[in-house]
């Protein structure tokens, strides 16, 4: 297989999930822990702080109490909130979306509620924030420039349009707006990917420590992709060991996707990208979601190609026998 570049417009960066739902248990516990009080709210906890993740059963007695309790009083701006949030965590994207709208005509000044508004936007539009979402980010921004959320989403909505530089600039402030591993890592690495797409001519011959490129799906395949599938993007040395010296996971909803690689993604600090001259680039997709591959698997495959390597095509081309 030959390394093409692409033009695709479709650019996403490496979106973690742990943001968008941790972000939605804190605010939603938050509005909750707050109910009947009419003073304004304070800050939300850090997100790190959320608590573990709500049963099913849960939040759907949380959306039918925010229910309730919006019929008996619709200026309830601490019900709208969990009914947006409850309706989020359930996967109704669209009545999440309502529910902000009416918690935003009560509290227009509230910058999470523009940011989790925003987010809920996007999924609604298959990822992308343009129009709606993008002016929700800019107001939550204008709000509260140092929101973790609204700039993350500023970042996205940056490298959607392929403004790299300015999508770096907004996660580098994220990163300042949080100190926990498990939120910076992600951020990390879609920086990591910006800088791969503005890499100046002739990178691919100065030994940078990333490969970057994007993950296509053969014609024949299209239709035996789940979008709950897990797509495992990684790098291996061209010889001896073939544990991966970069790993990269995503969905299958997201395909096709464009991916970069580097150091932040080494599974041990003792295996990195930067230790090799050249690698060999793999994907497959998992129904079952682990590591190790069994038949039905559909797989590809790239290399050897040189560190510092960007517009890199690795195309899902087979079902394992």
């Amino acid at each position: 297989m030959s390394a093409t570049a692409t033009n695709s417009s479709d650019r996403r960066p490496p979106w973690l999930a742990l943001l968008a739902v941790a972000a939605t248990v804190v605010a939603g516990w938050f509005w909750f822990s707050h109910r009947g009080k009419t003073e304004a709210p304070s800050p939300a906890p850090p997100i790190s702080a959320a608590p573990a993740p709500l049963s099913a059963s849960q939040v759907q007695r949380g959306i039918e109490r925010a229910q309730d309790d919006v019929k008996r009083d619709p200026k309830d701006a601490a019900a709208w909130a969990m009914l947006a949030h409850s309706s989020e965590m359930a996967g109704r994207f669209d009545e999440a979306g309502a529910a902000y709208q009416k918690l935003l005509a009560l509290r227009p000044q509230d910058a999470q509620a523009h940011a989790d508004y925003a987010d809920a936007l996007g999924v609604t539009q298959k990822g992308s924030l343009q129009g709606e979402p993008a002016r929700q980010i800019q107001r939550a921004l204008e709000l509260e420039p140092a929101n973790l959320k609204a700039l993350v989403l500023a970042g996205k909505e940056a490298f959607e349009h392929k403004r790299y530089a300015d999508a770096i600039a907004f996660w580098e402030r994220a990163l300042q707006a949080t100190q926990d591993p498990a939120l910076r890592r992600p951020v990390e690495t879609s920086i990591a990917e910006a800088r791969a797409f503005i890499a100046p001519a002739g990178a691919a011959s100065s030994a940078q420590p990333f490969v970057a490129g994007r993950v296509t799906v053969a014609a024949a395949l299209q239709g035996k992709i789940g979008p709950d599938d897990t797509v495992f993007i990684f790098a291996r040395p061209t010889d001896g060991s073939r544990m991966p010296v970069a790993l990269l996971k995503k969905r299958g909803s997201e395909l096709p996707l464009d991916f970069a690689l580097d150091d932040t993604l080494a599974m041990t600090p003792q295996a990195r990208l930067s230790q090799h001259a050249q690698v060999m680039l793999g994907v497959r997709v998992s129904r079952r979601g682990d590591a190790i591959p069994v038949k039905g698997d559909l797989e590809g495959e790239l290399g050897p190609v040189k560190l510092g390597s960007s517009g890199l095509v690795l195309e899902l081309a087979r079902e394992r026998p």
